[in-house]
């Protein structure tokens, strides 16, 4: 219910005032995490989605952006008891992801040009979660794994601020359109929150987990029950670096 609610609230101030344009983005983005937060947690690597409207007579656009990242992935093979008893090794596969949704404002410093910079402003939230899948062998695609649970979740606010610029696909690309293509670079420096997040890595000048988190397996030989230790959890204020590349396509400049 709490996503609904952010989702309906941050779509409705990007679309409620009047304008000109649509504008349609997706970015690579490299999260490198900064603080307190560097010594226990990897890098994440994702994807953005975006989409924003040019207000009236100003060099201003407000959006809505939705971005996923993972960090922190690790493969193992265990041997997996069914109900029914009988068993199969396959991979576990623990995935350590996170999800932002965030209002967006963009001034642009020199409006129409090919090369255009601007400042950048966000806020919203971020969810970090740690789900543990073990994969079916005899499901090729993994469409349906034999478990796909969550270890671990949390959220907090997230406020953003930065930089960036765009330069058209004209300038390179003679043949194109211009104001309808362009190439855009950013970075952003993003705080929040205290957030609790888990890490399959623990680096040892970094500072002790608040705990471990362990899945449990069977031996069908010995039918003992094993532990398997998965990750380490961490609690920090949300603080980290943003680099994005990406592209953005406007609708009707």
């Amino acid at each position: 219910m709490k996503i609904i609610k952010i989702v309906t609230v941050l779509l409705v101030a990007a679309t409620s005032a009047s304008a000109q344009s649509w504008e349609m983005g997706s970015s690579f983005i490299f999260s490198q995490p900064v603080s307190g937060m560097k010594r226990d947690m990897d890098n994440a690597f994702g994807m953005t989605m975006d989409v924003a409207r040019q207000l009236k007579n100003v060099p201003f656009t407000l959006g809505t952006e939705l971005t996923f990242g993972s960090y922190g992935t690790q493969n193992s093979w265990q041997e997996y008891t069914f109900d029914d008893g009988t068993t199969t090794e396959t991979n576990v596969k623990v995935s350590n992801n996170i999800t932002n949704l965030r209002l967006t404002g963009k001034y642009f410093l020199r409006k129409d040009k090919k090369f255009n910079p601007y400042i950048s402003g966000k806020a919203g939230w971020a969810w970090f979660t740690t789900r543990l899948t073990i994969e079916d062998p005899e499901d090729v695609d993994g469409c349906t794994p034999l478990v796909n649970d969550v270890l671990q979740r949390d959220n907090t606010y997230s406020v953003s601020a930065g930089a960036g610029a765009r330069i058209d696909f004209s300038t390179i690309f003679k043949n194109m359109t211009e104001k309808r293509f362009y190439f855009d670079l950013s970075v952003h420096a993003v705080q929040g929150g205290r957030i609790q997040y888990m890490n399959v890595h623990q680096d040892s000048k970094s500072t002790p987990p608040d705990s471990d988190v362990m899945a449990k397996f069977i031996n069908t030989r010995t039918q003992v029950i094993h532990t398997h230790h998965v990750g380490y959890v961490y609690t920090n204020m949300l603080n980290m670096m943003e680099y994005r590349f990406g592209a953005v396509f406007k609708l009707n400049p």
